[in-house]
């Protein structure tokens, strides 16, 4: 990656200085100076624009271009005249007009590239991070957690008789119950903690460099903070509670890690939910 980048600037480097050679050969060669070879800059203006789609960068190196086109043109007497003169400014803004359509439509390309992407890692009912960013997030945690040593503890909660709630007062209270667990989750986890609706009433929370009595602190806050919430349906008070089953990375796979959290969180259920479990750790 980093010998590709160094040949991508290179490239740059030599489409840069590539019209400043080429004005000073057909100089030589002819007498004459040919303003809209100047032109050629927007080459590597543009291959920079698609690399790097920022204003920023873009408005700069325009510039610079800019600044050299005119200090070479001054210095070669190129524009001897009001005629040259004017001809070199349509020249600039001509050029400058093609750089900024090109960016606006890059950077709109980048923005919706952008959302696509937040969108692909979105639940689009919680508005939390989806299944597919946990398994993107679990597999870099993993190796995060051996190579720096670590611990890594994982999360998962279920909403106590949820088909209760919904098979009693419908799908779309079960929907608005949904939403009110994931903003008391996200209210009572911490910062550094991620957290995703991991599929129907179930969530998860990943946990870096934690190690297991923090984590049972942070769940057993979570379990203690849904039971106290409120939540109205049809100005009805519907309590909700949820089952946590917790455990810390030891070896293996995330399949491994998922498993041993979702046996915790049977054992959790199994005892009477409203409850924290913990999978008894041991090396795979």
């Amino acid at each position: 990656m980093k010998h590709s980048r160094i040949f991508i600037w290179q490239i740059i480097a030599a489409l840069s200085i590539a019209p400043i050679l080429l004005n000073a050969y057909l100089d030589e060669l002819t007498g004459q100076t040919y303003i809209f070879i100047w032109s050629l800059f927007l080459i590597p203006i543009i291959l920079m624009l698609v690399l790097y789609p920022k204003w920023k960068l873009i408005i700069a190196t325009t510039l610079f271009f800019t600044i050299v086109k005119y200090t070479i043109e001054t210095i070669t007497g190129a524009i001897n005249t009001q005629t040259d003169f004017v001809v070199s400014m349509m020249a600039t803004l001509i050029n400058w007009s093609i750089i900024f359509v090109v960016a606006y439509f890059r950077m709109e390309n980048n923005k919706l590239i952008e959302q696509v992407k937040k969108l692909a890692l979105i639940d689009p009912l919680t508005n939390l991070y989806n299944r597919r960013y946990f398994d993107l997030l679990l597999e870099k945690a993993i190796p995060h957690s051996e190579r720096v040593n670590k611990p890594l503890l994982l999360m998962i909660l279920d909403v106590d008789h949820f088909k209760r709630v919904n098979d009693t007062y419908g799908h779309i209270c079960g929907d608005e119950a949904l939403k009110h667990l994931s903003q008391v989750i996200k209210e009572n986890v911490r910062s550094s903690d991620a957290y995703v609706r991991f599929g129907g009433e179930e969530f998860a929370v990943i946990m870096q460099d934690t190690d297991i009595d923090e984590g049972k602190i942070v769940a057993e806050r979570l379990c203690s903070e849904v039971a106290k919430s409120t939540f109205k349906y049809a100005g009805t008070h519907i309590p909700l509670t949820i089952s946590i089953g917790l455990t810390m990375y030891v070896g293996g796979d995330k399949e491994d890690l998922i498993n041993h959290a979702d046996k915790a969180l049977y054992q959790a259920k199994q005892n009477g939910r409203n409850q924290l479990s913990v999978y008894e750790c041991t090396a795979v």
